[in-house]
This record gives C-alpha cells, sequence and structure tokens, in this order.
C-alpha cells in the first residue's frame, strides 16, 4: 500500500509541483499542493520543499496564495487563466493548509534556515485572510467563492449562491463531466454558471470580496490550526509575528459568532444575506479539530459518532440531512484529507477503518460512504499523500 502511494506521487510529478490528477486538475492547486507535501515529507523531504517553494512563488503582492497556479496553459481544464483574467493564477484562494506542511518538515528536521526563509510568506498568506476575509470585522474567515473554501457545491452554499444571477457568467464549456464514471458525481451546470459569474465579478470588483461573503466555520478552524502552526514554527526559529493572537483571536470569534447551542454545532452566516445556516455539514462539525476545549466539543463528538457515522468514512454531509448524496462531490461522499483532520478527534479505529477503505476500493478523489466504492478521479494525489502520513504515524497501521 505504502508502494502504491509512492508510486503515484511520481506518476503525477510535473517538475516542481504535483497536479492532483492528469484527468481532472492538470494544473498546481494551493490546497492539493500542500497536502501532496504532506505525503512527499516522509518520502523526499527535498521534493516537498520544492513543492511549498513553486506554490508560494505564486504569492501575489497582497498576501492572497492563489488557489490555482496555471504553469502552463491546456486546453482540457476550465476555468484556465484567461478565464480568471489575472494572468497566471485563479484570484481566490485556499485555506492555508501550506503552513500545516512546513511545520511538518520542520518536525521532520529540513533545515531551519530554508524555513525560516518562508515565514515571512506564510504570514502573509494569513494576513491577507484577516484584512480580505472578514467584511464585518468578526475575527471569523468568510469564503468569497465556493471555490475558495475547497468544498464546492457543499449545501452552506445554496441560499447564498441564490443571491448570484447566473445569466452574468460568460459563455464556457464545462470539460470535467466527461471525465468522471458519472456526471452526477460533479456540481450541476447552474451551479456553475454562478461560479462563473462570481468569477467575473472577481473580475470587476479588482479581485476583491463580490457577490459572495459566507463567514465559514471549516475555513476558520483551517486558519486557527495554520496560525497555530506559525506561531510555534517562529518561536523556534526567531521570527516575530503575532500568529498566536490572531489565532485566540479568531477562536474567539468562531465561537461567539458562529456556535449555535441550539443547533448543537456551528453555522454559516451570509453576509450579503444577512442570514445565518444551519446545514449538517462536516465543516459545520470542523472546530472540534481545534482539540477538547472548544466550545461544544463533547455534543459535536457525540455527533460525529452517531450522526456521520458511515461505514468508511465521514461523509461531508450528515446522511439524515435533506442535502445528502453519497455521490456528488461535497454533498455526502468521504474525502481522505477530511478523514485525515478528524483522525484524533475519532481515534485509532476511525483512522485504521480509513486505511482499510483505500485497501479496498484504491486511491480515489473521494468515495461513497456507504458502499466505499471510489468517485471522481482515480490515482488520486493528496489521497496517495496523506495515506503515506498515516502509515508513518503507525500506531493505527496494521
Amino acid at each position: 500500500m505504502r508502494s502504491v502511494a509512492e508510486s503515484i506521487l511520481r506518476e503525477n510529478d510535473r517538475g516542481l509541483y504535483t497536479i492532483p490528477s492528469a484527468r481532472l486538475y492538470p494544473h498546481q492547486w494551493a490546497w492539493d499542493s500542500a497536502f501532496a507535501a504532506v505525503g512527499w515529507a516522509h518520502l523526499d523531504p527535498e521534493r516537498a520543499c520544492l513543492e511549498i517553494e513553486t506554490l508560494l512563488a505564486g504569492q501575489w503582492e497582497d498576501g492572497r496564495v492563489p488557489h490555482i497556479l496555471f504553469h502552463q496553459d491546456t486546453p482540457d481544464y476550465f476555468p484556465g487563466p484567461v478565464a480568471w483574467g489575472a494572468g497566471g493564477s485563479s484570484s481566490i484562494t485556499n485555506p492555508p493548509v501550506w503552513t500545516l506542511a512546513a511545520e511538518k518538515l520542520l518536525d521532520l528536521g529540513v533545515n531551519k534556515d530554508r524555513l525560516r526563509a518562508w515565514l515571512p510568506a506564510l504570514e502573509r498568506s494569513h494576513q491577507f485572510l484577516s484584512a480580505h476575509r472578514d467584511p464585518l470585522g468578526w475575527n471569523v474567515i468568510a469564503t468569497a467563492h465556493p471555490w475558495e473554501n475547497g468544498q464546492d457545491n457543499c449545501p452552506a452554499w445554496d441560499e447564498p449562491l441564490l443571491a448570484v444571477d447566473p445569466e452574468r457568467a460568460p459563455p464556457f464549456q464545462r470539460v470535467d463531466k466527461g471525465r468522471v464514471e458519472d456526471a452526477a458525481q460533479r456540481p450541476t451546470d447552474l451551479q456553475y454558471k454562478r461560479y462563473m459569474a462570481l468569477v467575473q465579478a472577481f473580475i470587476e470588483n479588482g479581485y476583491q470580496m463580490a457577490d459572495f461573503a459566507v463567514y465559514d466555520p471549516f475555513f476558520t478552524t483551517m486558519t486557527i490550526l495554520a496560525e497555530q502552526a506559525l506561531g510555534r514554527m517562529s518561536e523556534i526559529l526567531g521570527y516575530e509575528t503575532e500568529a498566536f493572537q490572531r489565532a485566540a483571536a479568531l477562536r474567539q470569534g468562531l465561537e461567539s459568532k458562529l456556535w449555535s447551542e441550539e443547533h448543537g454545532r456551528y453555522g454559516y452566516y451570509d453576509a450579503r444575506g444577512e442570514l445565518y445556516l444551519y446545514p449538517h455539514t462536516i465543516g459545520s462539525v470542523a472546530p472540534t479539530i481545534l482539540g477538547e476545549s472548544v466550545q461544544g466539543y463533547d455534543q459535536i463528538r457525540r455527533s460525529l459518532r452517531s450522526d456521520f457515522a458511515t461505514p468508511w468514512g465521514l461523509p461531508s454531509v450528515a446522511p439524515s440531512s435533506p442535502y445528502f448524496d453519497p455521490v456528488c462531490y461535497w454533498r455526502g461522499p468521504s474525502w481522505i484529507n477530511i478523514n485525515w483532520l478528524f483522525r484524533e478527534v475519532l481515534g485509532t479505529d476511525f483512522a485504521r477503518q480509513t486505511l482499510q477503505l483505500v485497501r479496498k476500493t484504491g486511491y480515489w478523489e473521494y468515495f461513497h460512504p456507504l458502499t466505499g466504492k471510489g468517485l471522481g478521479a482515480d490515482r488520486f494525489t493528496w489521497t496517495a499523500a496523506l495515506v503515506l502520513d498515516l502509515l508513518h504515524e503507525g500506531e493505527w497501521n496494521e
């Protein structure tokens, strides 16, 4: 199993970065690349460093790390660089997993001088989120586009997207639906029109937040984790930062603004529509990753073991939810990166179940949580990379 994961990373290697999938994603995606670096860290630390350095080389002057870097223009992917109107990248970002990958490399003994040189860029990527993804000053991170959070068709976006006029989308031709076994595994055409209308709105608004701003417990949780990692790295490497202070402010904002005792989970807030939303998504329970002291930890952990219990990993939407669809992208399938993030919350048996799923089915992009069937793209990079990390951790490896 380890050797297969290693071969997938090598097969997908395109120079200084790793593509997520030759079939669907032929460019460099930010959080995919960061998860890939976690796997590379065990296999080839130099290669992991190059992965992060290539990603940070595409950072904008305002600090954003684009969610896609187009190192080459290819006709087999849409939306490519022309659609974004931003040169060689997209204009939105991703959760800052690259900082978690950097700390992994530090823990594994990579040259400290090399890693210290990354800290200003990591700092600026975090500062960008504080400055440009908090329109109400809540000390919570808002998602500016469904693709930015990484959970493209999550039910949390349904209501806010209704305010986006799909007719504002420029003409386009999708290529993704023809490259999976069943087009039902992908977002709908109407959703895609709204996604592209938002891309156009970003261009018209100088690449700033436009018609979509949803305060998001998942993105906020990931940013807190990244700020804490940056703070720990900075203490070791001698870099001055306010990362711990930002993490504390985000933690306070997350708990005071998004926790709902009534619903027993964290909500989303549509800043444009002035509306709280409480879909039972994996993002609504993500703050448990922060540890036992987070508000609602015990209640949510019980929910994870009951409402989200399936034979094969954590579904992206609770099966009891009316939004649950076990094959459609972020509306129900299980994802290995989500399982990896929750491994310490749910423990050894859950981590073993994750490894068993990949042994059973292969290195797919996502999985049917009730049957284990592989969905989306096969030989998927972050699935292979995070399996390597789980195997390296060892305590749950059989």
